[in-house]
């Protein structure tokens, strides 16, 4: 029995060659547990090398999937590459019903890293010291969430200043209840905050010696576009768009 991994857009990928039998079952399990207890993203299980998968074995894949020791289903445990024999073998176990089952590596990948067109959240704080602190932990929440980390991690360090600096000047200048959205649409993050307060903030460069404004330099830095808006019920919205 052959092991070789990889690791493809922050998915580990670990391939089997030779055949999955009783005398190699045990070590199959412990290489399987030991990957998913890294905690990867996502482990693919490449089957594409496996010539014989013994009916007995087979249930190797169930049985590490429900292993107290396992992180799935927060780690997303896929295979992939099945010959027909050993396809036929995971049916008949009824695998495919939990834990489907891939036509090639590339398939997997693309299913473990795909996240919908269009998402939305929205979190509601009060203008208080510990509100960007609340704030960066929701984005960074989220991000994890919506998968927007891969493959590129630094996406979401971009986010989290983004809104920290959002957040930041909103409570230093609105003095009011604020709400922070975040919308994926399509490969753009939209970071918006919304306050109560009508005065529009403009840009003021770092050596400016302007009353506020300076947060707002560091997001035209960081950030695709950006504005500020009035509310139609009231105050405004400071708002930006990240590219992922």
């Amino acid at each position: 029995m052959e092991i070789r991994r990889s690791t493809r857009d922050g998915c580990m990928v670990i391939a089997f060659t030779g055949s999955i039998d009783m005398l190699t079952v045990a070590r199959v399990r412990r290489e399987l547990l030991k990957d998913l207890s890294e905690e990867p993203y996502a482990l693919v299980c490449d089957l594409a090398g496996v010539d014989h998968l013994d009916p007995v074995c087979a249930t190797v894949f169930s049985t590490v999937a429900n292993h107290p020791a396992s992180r799935w289903p927060t780690t997303s445990f896929l295979l992939c590459g099945a010959q027909p024999e050993a396809a036929e073998t995971l049916g008949r176990l009824q695998v495919p019903h939990f834990m489907r089952l891939f036509d090639d590596v590339d398939q997997a990948i693309d299913e473990a890293v795909s996240r919908p067109p269009y998402l939305r959240d929205e979190l509601r704080l009060a203008p208080t010291p510990t509100a960007a602190a609340a704030a960066r932990a929701f984005v960074r929440e989220v991000c994890l969430y919506w998968q927007i980390a891969l493959p590129d991690a630094t996406v979401t360090e971009r986010a989290v200043l983004l809104a920290n600096e959002l957040v930041t000047n909103a409570v230093v200048h609105a003095h009011t209840e604020l709400w922070l959205r975040l919308e994926l649409r399509g490969d753009r993050l939209h970071i918006a905050v919304r306050d109560g307060s009508p005065r529009l903030l403009r840009l003021v460069a770092p050596e400016g010696q302007g009353e506020g404004g300076r947060g707002l330099w560091l997001v035209e830095q960081l950030a695709r576009a950006w504005g500020v808006n009035p509310h139609p019920e009231g105050g405004k919205v400071v708002w930006c768009v990240l590219n992922l």
